[in-house]
């Protein structure tokens, strides 16, 4: 069964999921907002599930239910959308990810085998082969791309790609018997060097150098295992581990805990660039997502995907 990110993310969207941080470690820490876009009596976002942010701070998503890809100016006002229902250049069946790199922007589809590329203007570029629908994407600084990747049922794998997608080298992700792994995996690229992976349905955290070799992994959440139920006489998780990952400007890892940490999906917890613990923080709303831009303001979503909310993080009392 290959269970892709927007499945999931409609499957576990009811669970609570609000979180954790402390930034520094040593002291207090305030979100401010400076920032919404969307909301439950708005039509600017449907269903966000990836959201990337470029250089000149316009802020790009993917929005899986009206399958596009929308973008919006530093202050939120929307600028232009491009994609729509279908199987052609430029269009999607369910937009899932978007990632915002240098002159680019890429976007893939949760069904698709490829990814596709567009300017920062979403003018439509050119497709990219994927060997497998993807079930995530980032680009590391050197401007390849890793990508997890499900080639068949039975092989999941991680690739690393050429910026054109050349295949430049693969590592098997998991054994063929977790047909879950893969298409909840979620990325967040070192900015030294290498990239980070999160696992949906387990409790796992993993550094991995810039040729896909592992350099640490954790089990952020004591190592709790997902509690299954049966669908259809298929054992499927009923909960979550990791939600999502995000990397800071320093370097410092952010994880997204699901429903299996102490809060359900509410604590966020901070690693430094070597594996050590930094501290936790809360949000004050459940997200599924977590992003830092440039100046190190947090993307959060809201109100089940619909609103999307930017913070900035201020030491306080």
């Amino acid at each position: 069964m290959n269970i892709n990110r927007v499945f999931q993310f409609l499957l576990f969207g009811m669970l609570a999921v609000t979180a954790a941080a402390i930034d520094p470690p040593t002291g207090q820490v305030k979100l401010v907002e400076d920032l919404s876009i969307g909301g439950p009596d708005k039509d600017e976002l449907f269903l966000w599930t990836g959201i990337s942010v470029d250089r000149d701070g316009n802020i790009f998503f993917a929005d899986a239910l009206d399958c596009t890809v929308k973008k919006f100016s530093p202050d939120g006002r929307f600028l232009k959308k491009t994609g729509g229902k279908g199987k052609g250049p430029g269009e999607f069946e369910k937009t899932v990810g978007v990632v915002a790199a240098g002159e680019k922007v890429f976007a893939w589809d949760v069904y698709a085998r490829t990814v596709q590329v567009f300017d920062r203007e979403l003018v439509y570029q050119r497709t990219l082969p994927a060997a497998g629908t993807v079930g995530a994407l980032d680009v590391l600084p050197d401007g390849r791309l890793v990508a997890a990747v499900r080639e068949s049922t039975a092989i999941p794998s991680l690739l690393i790609l050429s910026p054109t997608g050349v295949k430049l080298n693969r590592v098997i992700l998991a054994a063929s018997a977790d047909p879950f792994l893969v298409d909840s995996v979620c990325l967040a690229t070192d900015p030294s060097d290498g990239f980070y992976l999160g696992f949906l349905f387990s409790d796992r955290v993993e550094k991995r150098n810039g040729r896909g070799e592992p350099i640490w992994s954790k089990t952020p959440f004591g190592g709790r295992k997902a509690s299954q139920e049966s669908v259809a006489g298929l054992k499927v998780p009923s909960e979550t581990c990791v939600q999502d990952l995000a990397v800071d400007q320093r370097g410092r890892l952010y994880v997204l805990g699901g429903g299996i940490a102490a809060h359900p999906g509410r604590d966020v917890l901070i690693f430094n660039p070597d594996g050590t613990a930094a501290g936790t923080f809360l949000l004050p709303e459940p997200s599924h997502s977590l992003y830092f831009d440039r100046q190190n303001r947090l993307y959060v979503s809201a109100d089940n995907g619909v609103t999307m909310k930017r913070y900035r993080l201020v030491s306080g009392d």
